[in-house]
């Protein structure tokens, strides 16, 4: 019998979900008028739930067993997961699907959740999807929402028998045996997820204390930055960089900028930046690694983006997502110490996270009606109180500025501030 485990970097997340927030990750999806919304809700739910992992919940069969194990829920019913709002405009849409990403899933079903919220201007009507961050990276959603769109072929769902827990057990014997020969392999990807994190490197080993790394509540706040891809492309070729480098240049700026008026004037920003192992778009789980970009105050706009680049580059000589296997040894090690909170709420490592996923380049049509537009949302527990999640769609680049309103109140000028460095680099 296979067992359906969970990988490491999805034990990582499983050790780091026990803050104020959950370890879950959204996606707003806006539609134009010309369908019934509820409609449209039953039509991406019947889709959804033909992917095996959302009709899977996790379950651990206690000592000797090993990690989580993945079995189809008994029980499964699509009703449980799917939730009608009437917003009655469109202001307040992105805070409401903040508000739906804050909320922990249960865990004795699958864990997602599909919220329809009708009511936007002339018609219009949005679908938010939250999914535990265990379920899926962002690669991982994006092939998720993928699989919703029209011309998709819909596989059969075959459900699979729970395994015993002699099954899981002999399992996880096997796989210790496995994870000893490979040693020498793990100790080799160990070593260059370390030089991936940037031990090592010329750089402070703790990062400039400034307000906006205080511990998180259990509330968010999200503004867009919504701009044209071409322009930005063409920045982007025009100075030798990639795109995410422009960005993570823009936001560097923008917390400089931040703490300024706050009379904070650290010498460097340094910002988590994802870099994933991934081979296949199709799997689902965690399969990503982070590499601090530290940014210098003192360069002009130009040297940060060398600056910025070279970071970006040197991390991609490396064995990409190997920084993944370090994360998950400390994060583990954290949790069974019951010291991971206490860490992730104090820790000094980087200032913020960027994330930045490649959706599609055309429009899609679902159920036969045009997604204008894709809000990506991830939420961070801990001490970071702004963070910036970055999704380019059909000609069109969306920075969802995610931050806590009781650390960061001036959300609505981090979002001034990031169009406007943003425009300046794109100039």
């Amino acid at each position: 019998m296979t067992v359906q485990r969970v990988g490491a970097n999805d034990l990582t997340i499983l050790a780091t979900d026990h803050g104020q927030v959950p370890m879950n990750i959204g996606a707003v999806l806006v539609f134009a008028a010309g369908r019934d919304g509820r409609q449209m809700l039953a039509t991406l739910t019947e889709r959804l739930c033909t992917v095996p992992r959302f009709r899977q919940r996790l379950v651990r069969f206690g000592a000797l067993s090993g990690p989580p194990v993945w079995v189809d829920d008994p029980a499964f019913d699509p009703a449980r997961h799917t939730t009608v709002h009437d917003l009655g405009g469109r202001d307040g849409l992105f805070d409401r699907a903040a508000e739906m990403v804050c909320r922990r899933l249960p865990d004795d079903r699958p864990l997602w959740a599909m919220h329809l919220v009708e009511g936007l201007p002339a018609g219009g009507f949005a679908v938010v999807i939250v999914l535990h961050h265990v379920v899926a990276d962002g690669m991982g959603g994006l092939a998720v929402l993928g699989a919703l769109a029209d011309g998709v072929p819909l596989p059969e769902w075959t459900p699979s028998p729970t395994p015993t827990r002699r099954d899981v057990v002999r399992d996880a014997s096997r796989r210790r045996r496995t994870a000893m020969a490979s040693l020498g392999r793990t100790v080799r990807t160990t070593l260059s997820g370390l030089r991936e994190m940037g031990v090592g490197a010329q750089r402070p080993a703790r990062v400039a204390a400034t307000s906006i790394l205080r511990p998180t509540t259990g509330r968010r706040q999200v503004r867009v930055v919504d701009a044209a891809l071409e322009p930005v492309v063409e920045a982007a070729h025009r100075h030798g960089v990639t795109v995410n480098d422009l960005i993570v240049t823009a936001v560097a700026g923008t917390l400089f900028d931040v703490m300024g008026a706050r009379s904070e004037f650290p010498a460097q920003v340094v910002i988590s930046v994802p870099v994933s192992a991934r081979t296949s778009g199709g799997d689902l789980g965690n399969q990503v690694g982070a590499v601090p970009v530290a940014v210098t105050r003192a360069l002009s706009v130009e040297e940060r983006l060398a600056e910025v680049a070279t970071q970006t580059r040197r991390a991609k000589s490396q064995q990409r997502g190997s920084s993944a296997a370090v994360l998950s040894v400390v994060f583990r090690s954290l949790a069974a110490l019951r010291l991971g909170q206490y860490f992730i709420n104090r820790q000094r490592l980087v200032h913020t996270f960027e994330t930045n996923l490649r959706g599609p380049t055309q429009e899609v049509l679902m159920a036969g009606t045009p997604l204008t537009q894709i809000v990506p949302i991830a939420v961070n527990p801990g001490n970071v109180g702004v963070s910036f999640d970055v999704l380019s769609y059909a000609g069109r680049l969306t920075i969802s500025v995610v931050a806590d309103p009781v650390v960061v109140p001036e959300v609505q000028r981090v979002v001034h501030l990031l169009g406007r460095h943003l425009g300046e680099l794109t100039a």
